[in-house]
């Protein structure tokens, strides 16, 4: 039998999901909720734990880093103030990342100084925990994300004051680092990061020639290599954010070579390898602000703007990369939806020999389900039982089109 574990807070998803069927027009909308509490701020660094982001440190507006932290309750977009780093650990430009219940800050710059330390944020003690440090000189603007237990430090630059190739693996079960091998493609500091399906993704960053790159990279991490999967249709930037939302890349913001600030969010879908623009931040251009998401819900806050000014401006789009708000797509028909223990997907006007696969995914980007085998397209039913209750992605993709429909599993 199935099991249906729905939590308070995947009720409020679906609640919000739900409403976005009803009144379309919200669809790829963002609108503005309660400012980021703390001090304007640029640089700073975030991670979520559940439906919580937590966000600290920063460049202030007279030029000093800091320790402070605040916590986002995703439910009700409210703000609270947690622990601070401990006195002395004042950064900006630190990566930020979560593993289990856990949230971590690495590295960053103060005062002239390159850190390589390591902190561990315990939600239910509010507690900071040194870890082991890098074994290795300090580093600021690297990138970072997190595959499995291990979290990956891409790049970033060092007292020397240039940009550096160098990867580094942080086991957070065992506090243990393990440098890999170099970028294959050359050095890079404050590009965007993400993971999804035990795959990395980066893009954006400046090289130690001050050349703002536009290139998408894909790390596969048993073979620990890089491969080139796509090229940003526009300038290279830095101080970007990418995301990984639904089974897609969401890039947003940053600054490029000639000093633009961007307020502009970019989608790139992996499966049909295309990029499209969709609904811009409502304000002013901007970069270096802390970016997060909730499942499909995308958060962008703080950063400085064009003018040089910093921002505590919060932003929220609850589904930025949604198609169609339809149960019916195109040629396709889905239904019942939501569904219990079974959905049909029906099309009368695609030929089988167009059809290529079917796939699943939860608001995390998780892959659930893959289906490449399947003789006919006119009616095709797949089984639900194995499905918690929740929130899913459908993807339907032919010879010649793609496309993709919310799912709600009862």
């Amino acid at each position: 039998m199935k099991q249906i574990k729905i939590q308070t807070t995947k009720i409020f998803i679906c609640l919000q999901l739900i409403l976005l069927s009803i009144s379309p027009a919200y669809a790829q909308n963002w609108y503005q909720i309660n400012d980021f509490p703390g001090t304007e701020r640029d640089d700073g660094a975030s991670f979520v734990i559940g439906d919580t982001a937590y966000c600290g440190t920063g460049n202030l507006p007279w030029g000093n880093g800091t320790i402070d932290f605040y916590a986002l309750d995703m439910n009700t977009d409210s703000w609270s103030t947690i622990s601070s780093l401990p006195i002395g650990e004042e950064r900006q430009y630190a990566c930020g990342f979560s593993w289990s219940n856990f949230g971590f800050i690495f590295g960053g710059f103060s005062s002239g100084t390159f850190i390589n330390d390591i902190w561990m944020y315990n939600p239910t003690t509010n507690l900071w925990i040194e870890k082991t440090a890098l074994p290795d000189v300090g580093r600021s603007g690297s990138s970072c994300f997190v595959i499995g237990d291990t979290a990956y430090i891409v790049g970033g630059k060092t007292s020397a004051n240039n940009a550096i190739d160098e990867v580094w693996a942080y086991d957070m079960t065992n506090d243990t680092w393990q440098q890999k091998n170099n970028l294959p493609f050359g050095t890079r500091w404050r590009a965007a990061s993400t993971s999804m399906n035990d795959k990395g993704y980066l893009i954006f960053g400046k090289d130690t020639d001050d050349i703002f790159c536009e290139q998408l990279y894909e790390y596969n991490s048993l073979l620990d290599s890089w491969n080139q999967i796509s090229t940003f249709p526009g300038l290279g930037r830095t101080y970007s954010a990418l995301k990984n939302i639904s089974g897609d890349l969401v890039l947003l913001t940053g600054l490029d070579s000639l000093n633009n600030s961007y307020n502009d969010v970019w989608r790139y879908k992996i499966l049909s390898s295309t990029w499209d623009q969709l609904n811009s931040i409502p304000s002013t251009g901007r970069r270096g602000g802390m970016c997060f998401n909730y499942g499909s819900i995308l958060y962008y806050t703080t950063g400085i703007n064009q003018s040089n000014a910093r921002l505590k401006e919060t932003w929220k789009n609850i589904n930025p990369t949604e198609i169609s708000e339809n149960t019916s797509v195109k040629n396709f028909k889905i239904f019942p939806n939501p569904a219990q223990n079974e959905v049909t997907i029906i099309s009368n006007s695609i030929n089988p020999t167009e059809f290529r696969t079917i796939r699943i995914f939860d608001l995390s980007g998780k892959l659930i389900y893959s289906n490449s085998e399947i003789n006919q397209i006119n009616s095709i039913e797949i089984n639900l039982e194995n499905f918690y209750a929740g929130i899913y992605l459908l993807q339907v993709e032919t010879s010649t089109e793609f496309f993709s429909q919310k799912l709600i599993v009862q």
